[in-house]
């Protein structure tokens, strides 16, 4: 039955993408019914499985595809993490997109990649080699970057352009790596603790262990945004609001991010990385990214490229959290990969709502917005607070378990890492909500009445709700904390 389930929480939305394909262009009602179905269908197969998974359940699907490399689907507290972010932000955001793309042309073909989009995420998430997960991977970029062109303006063009580059170049170093470890190893499957194959190479050959680690590493943090590699995602927010939304807060970025921790915790193992000290390095990069991305945010006058470089710096957050040693920043990490989500789909959505409404896409076009959708203005205010880490969001309790981690870690410069980039997000967030308050309202923002429609306006209520939430939730009630805790306790706790 577990297994059953499986296969069809990942199919589900590919079967939904070959449907929408053969629908005609005008049949609204039905294309967003089936949409809105398949998001809720694979609600109820996650909290399925979250439930089997806590009562102690591990599912496997393995099919023999190639004579080297096995199809290798898992299901484990870590994958099912992931998959609960992204099924949930999915059934947000295809309520926002219906809203938001109602009246607009190629809604169609919008759905069809849209879709696939899910069925790869959902692949990366259930990966249980890395074989598997860089089919997935691959297949994420391909499926995204129709989603990033969808206007199909020159700018756009340009912009999945240099997105396909990146991503590419990204993606055949992974190939490359992922074919060096089967030729020298010959497994690439996920353990707790580590695959012991591969351990007992690189204790062999330790300089290709290493050489072969920052492959994969550099491999994914293309997607991950790492400085110097970042440049593809400030540009792709060229794309529509629900696809800069699905990029940020649940698709590729977070790939990337998701598979640096399958890297770190499940191919090479925490123990390996740190008596190798293979971590340091890439800790001081990420850190600088954080700095980076923070400050470079405070210049931006195109709201959107704002979030983006605010993106680069918070998935840094979760890189660093990863690398440092200790349960506690690897608690902050893995919030962190949950949290951010819920944050920053919210103020992209808000900042959606602006633009469709009165064509807000700069800074300075914000003035006396906020008095004119008060209930889109607080939403990204509520967001804009976690985000910065104010006491009572999930926000604040992100950067709590990071920096009693580095402290625990004896890494006590990460703190002043944490510490910095919260002012800078301070100098990038709260001016936008000051302006959208207190600037003058121009006359064309007297004529249009209220907020916009319920269907774009309701999700990042939602989020933002959740955003206060789950920050002050006590610590044994159910929130994300709750499993986090049950990962690191469970699966991790050896470490």
């Amino acid at each position: 039955m577990e297994r059953l389930a499986v296969l069809s929480l990942l199919l589900s939305s590919f079967f939904v993408s070959l449907f929408i394909s053969f629908l005609k262009e005008e049949r609204v009602f039905l294309r967003s019914l089936v949409n809105a179905i398949a998001a809720f269908y694979k609600l109820f197969v996650v909290a399925y499985l979250l439930w089997s998974v806590y009562r102690g359940g591990v599912f496997e699907i393995r099919y023999s595809m190639v004579p080297f490399a096995d199809f290798y689907l898992t299901v484990d507290p870590l994958a099912l993490l992931f998959v609960s972010l992204s099924s949930f932000l999915w059934l947000i955001t295809t309520i926002y997109a219906i809203g938001y793309l109602e009246g607009a042309p190629n809604r169609r073909r919008f759905f069809v990649f849209f879709n696939l989009a899910v069925t790869s995420t959902m692949g990366i998430a259930l990966a249980g080699n890395m074989f598997t997960f860089f089919l997935f991977y691959e297949l994420l970029t391909l499926s995204t970057y129709p989603l990033v062109v969808h206007r199909g303006t020159q700018k756009a063009l340009r912009a999945g352009g240099i997105y396909l580059v990146y991503t590419i170049l990204g993606g055949s170093l992974f190939m490359l790596c992922l074919v060096l470890l089967y030729m020298f190893v010959g497994d690439s499957t996920f353990h707790t603790g580590g695959n012991p194959s591969l351990r007992a190479w690189v204790l062999e050959n330790p300089l290709w262990g290493k050489l072969l680690f920052y492959g994969f590493f550099f491999a994914m943090a293309v997607k991950a945004a790492v400085f110097p590699l970042h440049q593809w995602l400030t540009r792709a927010m060229v794309a529509p609001a629900p696809v800069s939304a699905l990029l940020h807060a649940v698709a590729v970025v977070k790939a990337g991010a998701f598979g640096i921790i399958r890297l770190v915790y499940e191919l090479y193992g925490v123990e390996l990385v740190q008596s190798m000290e293979l971590w340091q390095p890439l800790a001081y990069l990420t850190a600088f990214t954080i700095l980076f991305g923070s400050f470079m945010a405070v210049f931006q006058e195109e709201l959107k490229k704002r979030l983006a470089y605010s993106t680069m710096s918070h998935l840094s957050y979760i890189i660093l959290g990863i690398l440092l040693p200790g349960q506690l920043s690897t608690m902050g990490a893995l919030l962190h990969l949950v949290n951010h989500g819920i944050m920053k789909i919210t103020l992209f959505m808000c900042l959606g709502n602006y633009a469709e409404k009165y064509g807000v896409h700069k800074f300075k076009e914000l003035d006396g917005v906020g008095k004119k959708m008060p209930l889109t203005t607080i939403a990204f205010t509520v967001a804009s607070l976690g985000l910065i880490g104010t006491p009572m969001t999930v926000g604040y309790l992100t950067k709590k378990y990071l920096e009693a981690g580095a402290k625990a870690a004896g890494e006590e410069w990460a703190i002043y890492v944490f510490y910095i980039s919260s002012i800078l997000s301070v100098f990038y967030l709260m001016p936008i909500v000051f302006k959208a308050l207190f600037g003058r309202s121009r006359e064309d923002k007297e004529k249009k009445g209220l907020e916009v429609s319920p269907l774009m306006l309701i999700p990042p209520l939602i989020t933002a709700f959740l955003t206060l939430l789950f920050g002050i939730l006590p610590p044994e009630a159910i929130s994300p904390l709750k499993w986090v805790q049950y990962i690191v306790n469970k699966a991790y706790g050896g470490y």
